[in-house]
């Protein structure tokens, strides 16, 4: 079904695959993680591809990912690097809270890399229902793990489970990020909305940076991981390097 019969292993060419893109890190100038990506043979992203897939299997799909976001990340070099692996939980809703934990702490114990450094990405988080979400990012921090939530936009019904179930992290949509640089509405946004965040607690990934001027604007928001073309595209089965180097970032 989803990559091969052993989840450590390369995909078939014709089947799905992972790839790895970095979240940057302004104010080290390093790669702060890599996030595991779902794709298809055709390019199909994540969401894409659960959509052809019965809802039967979909928890199937996302223990195999952790399990083979770990083994290949491992195997691509991130034993040797600080970086921290982004895990993304495509359907949170269709297995037990610790089933995508269970798989990657099961691999990481195989391969080496310690719960500490582990990141799981939980999607469609405003469409979880509480107490599933709560045992997700409890079930997480207990066993050393972060909890971010994916796909924050301009939306204020997503802010809410921010503010109950208070994630490590939170991930920005794309198109709240492009464009902050000429956009006065959305500058407005993320002026209000990055402070609420950090004070409580909560670190932002800002997804869709294209160009130095929105990074820019970015860091004025406070606003200091970030993610999209200008730092480097998905690379399938590989870590790449991030494009941004610290003195443009620091500037």
């Amino acid at each position: 079904m989803v990559l091969d019969a052993e989840d450590w292993q390369p995909a078939p060419e014709a089947g799905l695959h992972l790839a790895f893109r970095p979240v940057h890190d302004v104010i080290t100038g390093r790669v702060y993680a890599y996030e595991a990506l779902l794709r298809g043979p055709d390019g199909e992203e994540g969401d894409e591809i659960l959509a052809q897939i019965p809802p039967g299997r979909h928890a199937e799909l996302d223990r195999r990912i952790a399990a083979a976001a770990v083994y290949r990340a491992m195997d691509a070099g991130l034993g040797t690097m600080p970086a921290r692996l982004l895990i993304p939980i495509l359907a949170p809703t269709a297995a037990p809270a610790g089933a995508s934990l269970a798989a990657a702490t099961e691999a990481g114990r195989r391969t080496g890399l310690v719960p500490e450094r582990m990141i799981f990405g939980i999607h469609d988080f405003a469409d979880v229902p509480g107490q599933h979400l709560a045992d997700l990012v409890d079930g997480h921090r207990r066993a050393g793990s972060l909890s971010a939530f994916v796909g924050l936009s301009h939306d204020p019904i997503g802010f809410t489970p921010c503010v109950r179930y208070r994630p490590e992290m939170v991930r920005l949509e794309p198109e709240l990020v492009h464009g902050i640089d000429s956009s006065w509405s959305r500058r407005l946004m993320l002026e209000e909305l990055a402070p609420r965040l950090r004070d409580l607690g909560i670190r932002v990934i800002a997804d869709g940076v294209e160009r130095e001027p929105v990074l820019q604007r970015l860091r004025s928001f406070g606003i200091f991981h970030v993610q999209g073309a200008m730092v480097a595209p998905p690379l399938p089965g590989a870590l790449p390097p991030t494009r941004i180097v610290r003195s443009a970032a620091a500037a």
